[in-house]
């Protein structure tokens, strides 16, 4: 992250903190106190040393950029980039575990990509205790069953990575990834803990005689915070795959991390409880529903509903679409917009004309009935409004202690995210949708 983003966010927290102050004496109807006058002068002032600061540091990295590119090199940025990238290429996450494992320090790419997780963890003011040869870090730019063995289970788990003629990997069914296709706003390289998102509401003119005073206007800035959420994961690998290296076993431990990583924000985005958890879409407060309470088979008339209640809302139109349950996806594409229309709601990859994402990750509910019916989630929104943060890297803790007796390894995997929406009213579901 630039210096110049951070000194942003830090602004940004301190205006949401005069937004508090000025919000709470309009509740309560009163004058703001001498302490609170107090607090909001040092908050101005603060903000116009940090405004300064950031017009100067915004020219010197443009100037730095400018310098670069004169000399025919790249930005800072850039090259800090290309670098990892090239860490990247060389680096082996089996070898990582296998040097940690066996109480190695790391070295080669592995040491640099350490040493890369580790600033991103001091930038994001991330801490997962004192570093030990037993807890690597890897960037979550390098991540793109139960215990994972060589021959256990005819092999199902493990063995099918062990190469006798033909090496072959083959992947097990995966929900598909959908976020970000759908144009949900992913911020990583966050740092400095919670991360404020004002969202304000649009100023009204009014028409005026020659002469007469502009009533002056308060805007409240009211939005959601992005802050750090813990996510863990623990699975075991037996020594014998860890040490296997005839077959790219590597590659298809980064692809089962990254899509497992993947999937939990897919869900948090979704159906997330909120609480420890980040709370999803159809969770979150403020989120506008449809009128239907009962379970019915969809209509184009409960479809476009939502389109009609989004928009009534004045939601930014800058990434629409549907996001449904393959059950329910089946269903509209097999039913035309009216009895005697052979024009299907979904037609052509879109749904009704916007674009959609069919995934299992939509829960599945029930309607008590009578009689009791399962029933499939509909949501339309504007996916721009939806924000993913990331903080610093990928933990990975290895013990070898705890499953000595299977000559297994266990390996606990920590990082930090969350999920917000900028403006529920972006946002509109239907919950009693069958696929009849």
């Amino acid at each position: 992250m630039k210096k110049s983003d951070a000194l942003k966010q830090k602004r940004a927290s301190k205006i949401k903190k005069w937004g508090e102050l000025v919000n709470l004496c309009e509740t309560e109807k009163r004058e703001f106190t001498e302490d609170e006058q107090t607090q909001i002068d040092t908050l101005r002032s603060e903000i116009d040393a940090l405004d300064d600061k950031i017009t100067e540091t915004e020219d010197f990295e443009k100037r730095e950029t400018q310098l670069a590119s004169s000399v025919g090199g790249e930005s800072v940025t850039d090259g800090d980039d290309e670098e990892k990238q090239k860490v990247q290429k060389r680096f082996s996450i089996t070898r990582m575990l296998r040097n940690a494992l066996e109480g190695e320090e790391q070295d080669g790419a592995e040491k640099e990509a350490q040493e890369i997780a580790e600033k991103e963890n001091r930038e994001a003011g991330v801490s997962f205790g004192t570093s030990k040869k037993a807890r690597v870090m890897i960037p979550l730019s390098f991540i793109r069953a139960s215990q994972q063995t060589v021959s256990q289970d005819a092999g199902e788990y493990g063995g099918e990575l062990v190469q006798n003629q033909a090496p072959r990997v083959i992947d097990g069914l995966e929900p598909k990834l959908w976020i970000q296709e759908m144009g949900a706003t992913v911020l990583t390289g966050l740092s400095g803990g919670d991360i404020p998102m004002p969202v304000a509401g649009n100023y009204t003119f009014e028409w005026l005689a020659e002469g007469a005073n502009i009533t002056q206007q308060k805007n409240k800035y009211q939005g959601p915070v992005l802050n750090p959420k813990r996510a863990g994961a623990s699975v075991s690998m037996s020594n014998r795959l860890l040490m296997q290296s005839s077959v790219d076993v590597d590659s298809l431990v980064r692809r089962k991390l990254s899509r497992g990583w993947e999937n939990t924000i897919n869900v948090a985005a979704i159906n997330g409880a909120g609480g420890v958890a980040p709370t999803g879409v159809l969770n979150y407060v403020g989120v506008s529903t449809a009128t239907q309470v009962a379970a019915t088979a969809a209509d184009y008339a409960k479809i476009v509903e939502l389109q009609g209640i989004v928009e009534s809302d004045d939601a930014t139109e800058n990434s629409l679409g549907y996001v449904l349950h393959p059950k329910l996806k089946a269903a509209l594409k097999t039913k035309g917009k009216a009895s005697s229309s052979d024009t299907f709601f979904i037609d052509k990859n879109e749904l009704d004309g916007y674009k959609y994402k069919s995934t299992s990750l939509v829960p599945v509910g029930s309607f008590a009935g009578p009689p009791i019916v399962d029933v499939y989630p509909l949501i339309y929104g504007d996916f721009a409004q939806l924000y993913i943060g990331q903080w610093g890297a990928v933990s990975f803790l290895v013990n070898p202690y705890s499953e000595d007796l299977a000559d297994s390894v266990r390996i606990t995997v920590n990082t930090h995210a969350d999920v917000q929406i900028a403006n529920p009213k972006a946002f509109a579901i239907n919950s009693f949708l069958t696929s009849a």
